[in-house]
């Protein structure tokens, strides 16, 4: 069957330019990329809950659905998460069932444990009926027409697993739109990710672990003043805010009020107090013209306001997983360093002397993570690299400019990360800012 060995099919340049052409690093690195992680992670709120009521919960999920439920086990240096290890089954398409064909975005949620909603169904043979078991296939060329009723044929048509028919096509293709819901329940995927949808709540947030390692490596305190400086979707704001308990003052910004919004929906949802969220460019966060701060702690700020600061910055996201196909051209790629730069010498500005900024991407690529430590060292002599914990990455690649104590420093995640969990592409680099 075939599966995509690298998902830069569209714009091959792009490959070499991840790794400024150390060819070598793609071997493991392409077919890595198109595979889903095999571990699932939730963050648990232990403000609302306990790490083992949760495994419970997850526990007591998997029993009824599967004859050997994958375990479900917890990391010691991170109290708040918990592991779904994969299942055992490797599903075979049959060719006597029905086919149903997804897009590659959709595909890649599948193999992530998702099911697939009514608007996710490209194409539905015909006579496929409520209650039939279907062979579930992503389309890597994006050739398949909406409502097409025929078994799609394509070289890049990719086997995902099997599911079970839960709405019919005169459901699916009306002129209204699709009826809303979950159209197909995924059974089991070539992935062995448990397919039980997002269980996230307030209680618990599924939340990849490089986000969870990074939030962590801030060390946020309690009555400091922090900044997450590109907070949507508010993931890591609140998982701070979690980790000082509530009592700190957080401010979390983002450049649009659509993307704010997302992060006000998760402090309502999950009742903080000490997070103060606003609509803003964090590229002008900095003005030397501001004395005194604004008593509600309103963007833009003095000079060494801040004792921490995350910076995960704007990205070209290659380090998400499964990635089926990427349409990001090496123009794209290369347009990302330059916002990156100025968002990280305001975060310089507004970090207090002796405080601590992290930095994080989730890709893979050079030039958004070590090159852009070699560049803030030089540019910014009074920062200094500090070693991150706990550790589940590599440490970074190799760098011109980047020194060998200070490559081991940085955490790398990739094809062979510290701890075998088997999660996505992401990098974190933690600084010190000397008095």
């Amino acid at each position: 069957m075939f599966y995509p060995k690298s998902p830069f099919i569209r714009y091959p340049l792009v490959e070499s330019q991840l790794c400024k052409g150390n060819l070598t690093l793609l071997e493991d690195l392409l077919p890595w990329l198109c595979r889903a992680p095999s571990v699932t992670t939730y963050r648990v709120n232990l403000l609302k809950t306990t790490q083992e009521a949760f495994k419970n919960q997850v526990e007591q999920l998997l029993k009824k659905r599967y004859h050997n439920p994958p375990p479900v086990f917890s990391l010691p240096d991170l109290p708040e998460v918990v592991c779904i290890s994969p299942t055992d089954h490797a599903p075979n398409p049959i060719s006597e069932q029905k086919e149903v064909i997804v897009d590659s975005c959709c595909g890649a949620a599948i193999l992530r444990g998702a099911h697939i909603y009514s608007i996710g169904v490209v194409g539905m043979e015909s006579g496929t009926q409520v209650g039939d078991i279907v062979n579930v296939y992503a389309d890597l060329s994006g050739k398949c027409k909406k409502g097409s009723n025929i078994r799609y044929d394509s070289e890049q048509k990719v086997y995902l697993g099997q599911g079970k028919v839960l709405m019919q096509r005169y459901q699916l293709y009306r002129s209204e739109g699709p009826q809303p819901g979950i159209a197909i329940e995924i059974l089991n995927t070539i992935s062995g990710v448990p397919s039980i949808g997002d269980l996230s709540s307030s209680e618990a947030l599924l939340q990849n672990l490089p986000s969870i390692v990074c939030a962590r490596s801030l060390n946020p305190q309690e009555n400091e003043l922090i900044l997450d400086m590109c907070s949507a979707p508010g993931n890591k704001t609140t998982h701070l805010a979690e980790l000082v308990k509530n009592r700190a003052v957080i401010v979390a910004m983002d450049k649009t009020e659509s993307k704010i919004k997302l992060v006000l929906d998760k402090i309502s949802k999950n009742n903080l107090s000490c997070i103060k969220a606003y609509a803003y460019d964090s590229t002008k966060a900095y003005s030397d013209e501001v004395q005194q701060n604004d008593i509600d702690f309103k963007p833009p700020f003095r000079a060494k306001t801040f004792d921490r600061i995350l910076l995960d910055a704007p990205c070209s996201a290659l380090g998400n997983r499964p990635m089926l196909s990427s349409s990001i051209s090496p123009k794209m790629l290369d347009s990302y360093p330059k916002v990156q730069k100025r968002l990280f010498s305001n975060a310089v500005m507004l970090l207090k002397d002796g405080g601590t900024l992290v930095y994080s991407t989730c890709t893979v690529n050079i030039a958004e993570n070590e090159e852009i430590v070699v560049w803030a060292l030089k540019t910014y002599p009074e920062l200094k690299l500090v070693k991150i914990e706990p550790v589940y990455g590599e440490g970074g690649w190799n760098c011109d400019g980047l020194l060998e104590d200070d490559r081991k420093k940085l955490q790398r995640f990739g094809p062979s990360n510290q701890k075998h969990i088997d999660t996505v592409g992401f990098f974190i680099a933690k600084f010190i800012k000397s008095c």
